[in-house]
């Protein structure tokens, strides 16, 4: 299974495989920027788990034919924060991609004992192959949203935990950096070999580390 190649097949068990990952990588930096004191995200009706708020038209339309895809970006004002703002914003950026980190693993999980059950062996075939497919395409995204996510690229996760951590007199090489960032980000995604380089091989590893720590938790319980 790969996450770049097309295949219209698939495209029903992708879409909901991203719905579900981007709809709790939002809902989590819109929790925590909560838990900190900020109401912003709330006020406008983002910390919720239905995914209706959450899309982004455009974005959503991407996914039917890509590995890429977006949501519509949670509103936060650190200003509201309690404590240090800029750790605020760190915490709130490095929520999303954590959340689904976890998914990763816990869809790993749930795919393990589906399969290990012989529970689909008794479905119809075509109930037993969505199960499937949308499983692994559930541990197959969110482990890419991941790794994704994290990259030092704006406006991504990833460029804010790094922004926001560095010292202060930095931020003014960061502001103009900032302008350059879609563009890397196409670069990327379409010029081919960058992508596999840059984003398929830690998204490989990280993998590996899902399944590991997957089988870890699976090894106190078989």
């Amino acid at each position: 299974m790969d996450l770049f190649h097309f295949d219209w097949k698939t495209v029903p068990f992708r879409l909901i495989a991203f719905v579900i990952a981007f709809t709790l990588h939002e809902w989590a930096h819109a929790f925590v920027a909560w838990k900190l004191g900020d109401n912003t995200a709330k006020s406008e009706g983002r910390l919720t788990l239905n995914p209706i708020p959450h899309i982004d038209p455009f974005g959503l339309i991407l996914i039917l034919f890509g590995p890429f895809g977006w949501a519509r970006p949670v509103p936060i004002n650190p200003l509201h924060f309690r404590g240090n703002k800029r750790l605020g914003i760190v915490y709130v950026s490095f929520a999303g991609p954590l959340i689904n980190l976890i998914l990763a693993v816990l869809f790993y999980l749930v795919y393990f004992v589906v399969v290990n059950s012989g529970v689909l062996v008794d479905m119809h075939e075509k109930v037993a192959y969505a199960i499937d497919l949308t499983l692994r395409f559930s541990v197959l995204i969110n482990t890419a949203l991941f790794i994704f996510n994290l990259l030092p690229i704006p406006p991504l996760d990833g460029y804010k935990i790094l922004r926001f951590l560095s010292p202060r007199s930095w931020d003014g090489k960061f502001y103009n950096y900032e302008v350059y960032g879609p563009w890397i980000l196409l670069l990327l995604i379409f010029i081919p070999g960058v992508s596999s380089i840059v984003f398929g091989i830690p998204h490989g590893i990280a993998l590996e580390v899902v399944q590991r720590i997957g089988n870890s938790i699976l090894s106190v319980f078989i």
